[in-house]
């Protein structure tokens, strides 16, 4: 593969040069889509959201279609492409949380690779470094043409893969995101960028992506990921920006717990649009504002109203979310979350007792989870 500078590097014995290209001799073509509508192929597409909203799950969903070319969740979208994806994530563990979650949501394991890190030549494991959108896009374009044919990138997040720029800084990451979407556009791939939102919740959604707003600007597509406020448990994914496409309207989704095992969750989408735009879904309130405590208590409802969650995964999103051990304890014992498993070594399951699941009902074919006995030891 040709070598390409990716940085600009200016050298004063070089006459600067101006690069043009006749308008005529530009063939046009039409947008090819991954999703249609949603997620544009040879582009960036960027999805936000706070932590705990199902973003990460989301990405593996339609990483999961791809590799299957499976249906699209909403009946006028057809079916994905069919192809690898090569996964970014500085998050999940491939073996005990990204594979199971994929296999659960339908995918096939051997179209996925997952890029871990780079070496360089003569070195050996120990000196492999992380990945940098910085220093490393050849190195992901040659994986991509490796695995051809690639349909999808997943950044998760993106800010993880910003090593040697300054996130907060136009210029810079103008500098690097650029190059991605030369990228994108050279290889045709769908190119999906996760980012968290900031806390700034009086601004528009469009400025609350974490870093600078130039991640907004080279994203053909924005959505967002945020809680249904009148619906505990159900989350809404949500246009920002489309530029490509006209139109498009949001879905709603819950988290629930798969066919294959209550302890790993998958996505459960509803097949009706979603009216409501970004801007209503996550602006800002001026309700009484709750105390920490009934914020936990109707978290948990929200978590736990698509059936059973493991404690570990409760106590790691509940960390995500801010919320503290303690205050999660008394959210359990206030709602009466129930925790059960199915004997030794399988992990204990927190669920809501009857009545508190009868408010919350687990959405059209998401599985419901057998009710076991509670063994006589004190969950943890």
């Amino acid at each position: 593969m040709a070598t390409r500078r990716y940085k600009h590097v200016e050298d004063p014995e070089l006459p600067t040069q101006v690069c043009l290209t006749r308008l005529g001799r530009v063939v046009s073509r039409p947008v090819g889509w991954l999703w249609p509508k949603r997620v544009p192929m040879g582009k960036v597409t960027l999805l936000v959201g706070d932590p705990g909203r199902g973003k990460s799950l989301l990405a593996l969903d339609m990483a999961a279609r791809v590799t299957r070319g499976s249906a699209w969740p909403d009946p006028e979208s057809g079916s994905a492409p069919l192809g690898d994806v090569i996964l970014l994530s500085a998050e999940d563990d491939a073996a005990d949380t990204i594979r199971p979650r994929l296999e659960a949501a339908g995918g096939d394991p051997d179209r996925v690779v997952i890029l871990r890190a780079i070496r360089k030549p003569g070195t050996d494991r120990e000196g492999d470094l992380p990945f940098s959108l910085w220093h490393d896009l050849e190195a992901l374009e040659a994986a991509i043409q490796e695995c051809r044919p690639a349909r999808l990138v997943v950044l998760d997040p993106v800010s993880a893969y910003l090593a040697g720029a300054g996130t907060h800084n136009n210029a810079a990451m103008r500098e690097v995101l650029a190059p991605l979407r030369g990228v994108a556009e050279r290889t045709g791939v769908a190119v999906v960028a996760i980012s968290h939102l900031t806390k700034r919740a009086e601004a528009a959604v469009l400025y609350r992506a974490m870093g600078s707003l130039a991640f907004v600007a080279a994203a053909r597509a924005v959505w967002a990921v945020g809680p249904d406020r009148e619906a505990a448990g159900r989350l809404l994914f949500l246009p920002v920006k489309c530029n490509l496409a006209g139109g498009v309207r949001g879905m709603a989704y819950r988290i629930v717990p798969s066919q294959q095992s209550g302890a790993v969750p998958v996505l459960a989408w509803e097949a009706e649009p979603v009216e409501m735009t970004a801007e209503e879904a996550l602006k800002v309130t001026h309700a009484p504002s709750l105390t920490r405590r009934e914020e936990a208590v109707a978290w948990l409802a929200g978590l736990l109203s698509g059936g059973r969650v493991p404690c570990e995964e409760v106590e790691r999103r509940a960390k995500d979310a801010g919320f503290s051990v303690m205050t999660l304890r008394r959210a359990k014992r206030e709602l009466g979350v129930e925790a059960h498993h199915e004997g030794f070594g399988t992990p204990w399951m927190w669920g809501l007792p009857e009545e508190h699941s009868a408010r919350f009902p687990a959405p059209d074919g998401a599985s419901e989870p057998q009710p076991t006995e509670a063994p006589s030891a004190q969950a943890g």
